[in-house]
């Protein structure tokens, strides 16, 4: 079992009649945009999900105006566990401005319920404290086994919760000949 409900962030679809059309969009543009990133957020940030379209919308939303590029925005938010964390945790946090008629705030606000309501936040903030953990512990081992000679565990495999992913591996970079690590 997930430890989050992605059905929770899909599911009832979003509809027009959820939301009051803006001079500039319909109804219809802003339930798309809230099915679109439900459906991102549901898939762990799917780079397959992530469009120019998407990436447009969602600069404007949540206060994301000082990200200049879909490239940047994504090297930001999606490339890790702990950008994921950030985008969740500044996107549930936001304080939903404005007027419907002028603004996304009645879509902000009922993708900030759906998240709520799937248990996202705490499943990813458990999986970081796991990542943190493992890379705490990995250094630890590389430690004593360097001062104090007691030799490197065998890799155990890592387990992730239900429904999300690996954490990204710690990985060592052996410093050029001649130049000492700094740990």
């Amino acid at each position: 079992m997930r430890p989050w409900d992605a059905k929770a962030l899909v599911r009832p679809l979003f509809v027009e009649a959820d939301f009051t059309p803006t001079k500039w969009d319909t109804a219809a543009d802003k339930a798309w945009f809230a099915n679109a990133l439900c459906k991102f957020i549901a898939a762990d940030f799917a780079r397959t999900l992530w469009t120019k379209r998407l990436y447009r919308r969602l600069s404007q939303c949540y206060g994301h105006i000082a990200h200049f590029s879909d490239t940047g925005f994504w090297g930001v938010f999606f490339n890790d566990t702990q950008g994921k964390l950030d985008f969740l945790n500044e996107t549930m946090s936001y304080r939903c401005y404005g007027d419907p008629t002028y603004t996304y705030c009645d879509v902000e606000r009922a993708i900030q319920a759906r998240l709520r309501r799937s248990g996202i936040l705490p499943a990813y903030q458990a999986l970081r404290l796991a990542e943190i953990e493992a890379a705490e512990r990995a250094a630890l081992s590389r430690l004593r086994a360097k001062y104090e000679g007691v030799p490197l565990p065998a890799a155990a495999p890592h387990h992730s919760p239900p429904g999300l992913p690996s954490p990204q591996r710690v990985r060592r970079n052996d410093p050029p000949p001649g130049q000492a690590m700094l740990l």
